[in-house]
């Protein structure tokens, strides 16, 4: 009978207890022993960050005898650690993964009773406490202490439980940034980062008492004064070599997995779907989606039907034209080159810093990491979309974010690939007033809008269309070409502007795009595809004022020369005597006599 699968489970005694499938990571704490004094590490989530701290906690634990549950690991074989470390030391265990609060007061409270338990697990050392430490002790059981006393509370217990045990401590600490993040989201950021900056410092720094910390998390904010002054801080994140194997399965490990389990899946399939992580130069899987993939035997989405993507989400609606356009290019499977910061803050988020955004989407793994370089002194990365079930969360977001919206790409386009380009613009301008706002938060970039639209497309027509923005093409650069994937649909170009008061007119602004998408020769890559009919349009904007322009439209691209002799065509005036008026070549003439 097959071992089960720990699906849901973080809590690594109770794993092993039940006999449950493992994957031996245990040899993580070799490297966390002989690694620095300040550990912090950062992956995504539900790549095995609270269950590694689980296992560490049992493993140092001096209250336990665990030398059963590690027998057959890795690690027992490392007989100098397994006598000087396993069970030998004081641990302090707390996790902040449940700490998430709409509000303030409630967060404050939750930390509060987080830390009250902490004191009760541990209330054995109020044997060596004096009458005045007992007192602040005591509040804090009761969650009535002062903030002071919180932010002291962690460096108390150390220093309590080394005079009680005579031995340094090892501070464990689980997802610390939820709190920070839950804060960002709600609206107290501000004033969440001096409460949890001071539990940390005053934990951390010039801690006497401390043998070792490791602190796990999606994001290293150190800048936001979390870490102040730890000089002796090592980080460990997605970008560096350390612990990069750690984290998420490996290549082999995921074989193994498969093969135990007799699955047989076509190697690529797997690779396309979990894969694509590239933390510190090794290649890494999703370890939550291969043990659904095993439980359920289905390859579909898993990881990103979990909770936590709504930050991702509200980045990606209300993000800046260059964030829209990027994410069209990765959607489309392309690289984007973005900076990196490793010590992110929550508050950049706010200015629409590019840097911190793409920051966090990396760090929380929708993004991978292919390649960097120094550029004007700065580190330069290039991330893509690391697989199918994150692309997959790409996509799923655009469209809900056209549903939303009331955005009907295909009805939209249904009216200008009829011909109906009348009904075209009347949809379209109701468009813009119904929904700018949707894309436009700020009221002060109506662009949001149109790459909205833009991105809106490359997810609800690529059934049906090669959609193509911003590429070259001709002489210049379309904003969208749409290339039917059926030769005997029409090929449609887009051109968006925006328009400056030099134009005069609106309507102006409108025919200089159509201008431009003749001058540029726009059409020449639909042609390529052995398309000929192609669809024109230009849309000029000003705020939520639109006009709209096309090659449908009557006359639209005749010069005024061809005008009069569209109009003496009219008359009856013979094509010979016209073309000899006009100095128009009478297949021309012939042209415009068949549209009238």
């Amino acid at each position: 009978m097959k071992k089960r699968l720990p699906i849901g489970r973080s809590d690594f005694k109770s794993l092993i207890d039940d006999n449950m499938y493992f994957v031996d990571k245990s040899m993580l704490i070799k490297e966390i022993i002989e690694s620095g004094d300040v550990l912090l590490i950062t992956r995504p989530r539900r790549f095995g960050k609270t269950l590694s701290q689980s296992m560490m906690k049992y493993f140092f634990d001096i209250t336990q005898n665990n030398e059963y549950i590690f027998k057959n690991l890795k690690i027992y074989k490392e007989k100098n650690i397994i006598e000087k470390h396993l069970n030998k030391h004081p641990v302090i265990y707390i996790t902040f993964k449940d700490l998430k609060s709409n509000n303030l007061k409630k967060m404050h409270d939750l930390l509060a009773m987080e830390l009250s338990r902490l004191y009760l697990k541990h209330k054995y050392v109020l044997e060596v406490l004096d009458n005045e430490e007992k007192i602040i002790y005591d509040k804090i059981m009761g969650r009535e202490a002062l903030d002071a006393d919180y932010e002291n509370s962690i460096r108390s217990l150390s220093e309590y439980m080394e005079r009680y045990y005579g031995k340094k401590v090892i501070i464990l600490i689980d997802e610390y940034d939820t709190p920070i993040q839950q804060a960002y989201l709600h609206g107290y950021y501000d004033e969440i980062i001096s409460l949890i900056g001071n539990l940390f410092g005053m934990a951390l720094k010039d801690n006497v008492y401390l043998e070792k910390a490791v602190l796990t998390g999606i994001t290293r904010v150190s800048k936001e004064s979390i870490f102040t002054g730890v000089n002796n801080l090592k980080v460990s994140t997605v970008l560096n070599e350390l612990f990069n194997d750690k984290y998420g399965l490996t290549k082999e490990e995921v074989e193994e997995t498969l093969k135990y389990y007799e699955l047989e899946y076509e190697e690529k399939e797997v690779i396309d779907w979990y894969n694509g992580y590239n933390f510190g130069g090794v290649e890494i899987y999703n370890p939550f989606s291969i043990i659904n993939l095993v439980d359920e035997k289905k390859i579909r989405p898993y990881w990103m039907n979990t909770s936590g993507n709504y930050l991702i989400r509200k980045l990606i609606k209300e993000g800046t034209v260059n964030i829209k356009d990027n994410v069209e290019r990765l959607i489309n499977g392309e690289e984007v080159e973005c900076e990196i910061i490793e010590t992110m803050v929550y508050g950049d988020l706010n200015l629409n810093s590019e840097s911190a955004i793409w920051t966090l989407f990396l760090f929380s793994g929708y993004l991978k990491w292919t390649s960097k370089k120094r550029k004007n002194n700065i580190t330069m990365y290039k991330v893509k979309i690391p697989n199918e079930e994150v692309k997959d969360f790409f996509v799923q977001t655009v469209r809900n974010m056209l549903r939303e919206s009331n955005i009907n790409i295909n009805n939209i386009l249904l009216n200008l690939i009829n011909g109906y380009i009348e009904e075209f613009k009347e949809d379209f301008q109701k468009l813009t007033m119904n929904t700018l706002s949707y894309f436009d938060v700020s009221g002060e970039e109506p662009e949001r809008f149109y790459h909205g639209l833009i991105l809106g497309m490359s997810v609800g027509l690529k059934e049906k269309y090669i959609i193509k923005s911003n590429r070259e093409t001709g002489l210049g650069r379309a904003d969208v070409i749409l290339i039917p994937k059926d030769k005997t649909d029409k090929g449609i170009i887009i051109e968006f502007k925006k328009f400056y008061k030099n134009e005069k007119t609106l309507l102006n602004s409108a025919k200089n795009g159509l201008k431009q998408i003749n001058e540029k020769k726009y059409e020449e890559e639909i042609k390529n595809y052995g398309i000929n009919d192609i669809i024109k349009v230009s849309i000029a904007f000003d705020k939520k004022e639109v006009e709209i322009v096309s090659n449908l439209d009557k006359d639209v691209e005749l010069t005024e020369m061809e005008k009069v002799a569209k109009g003496m065509l009219k008359k009856g005036l013979d094509i010979n005597m016209i073309s000899e008026l006009t100095n128009i070549p009478i297949e021309k003439i012939k042209n415009l006599y068949d549209h009238l």
